[in-house]
């Protein structure tokens, strides 16, 4: 392989206490404080009324200068309003669902 960079060769000394190695001290990376997990995609069907309310929430974030929302962003706020309910009012939400098909 040709050196068209036109650098001279150096010795493997010369490569390890060359340039900045060994200069500073390594910089430590803050910890982090907790552990974010990766968003993994899912499928899942909506009836077009579903969609069209995810895409009306969408609408009036918007409006009103919230940050950039999409459908995922309203799905897992979903999901954690949920959480906040009993399981008793949880069932009663999933049946009503239910019942609209």
């Amino acid at each position: 392989m040709r050196n068209r960079a036109s650098v001279p060769p150096r010795d493997e000394t010369a490569f390890i206490n060359g340039g900045t190695a060994g200069t500073d001290k390594p910089v430590k990376a803050p910890e982090k404080t907790h552990l974010v997990s990766k968003a993994k995609p899912v499928s899942v069907s909506l009836f077009e009324d579903n969609l069209k309310d995810i895409d009306d929430i969408i609408r009036e974030e918007m409006v009103s200068g919230s940050a950039r929302v999409n459908r995922s962003d309203v799905m897992r706020a979903a999901v954690d309003a949920l959480k906040k309910l009993t399981k008793s009012e949880i069932s009663t939400l999933i049946q009503e669902a239910k019942q609209r098909q």
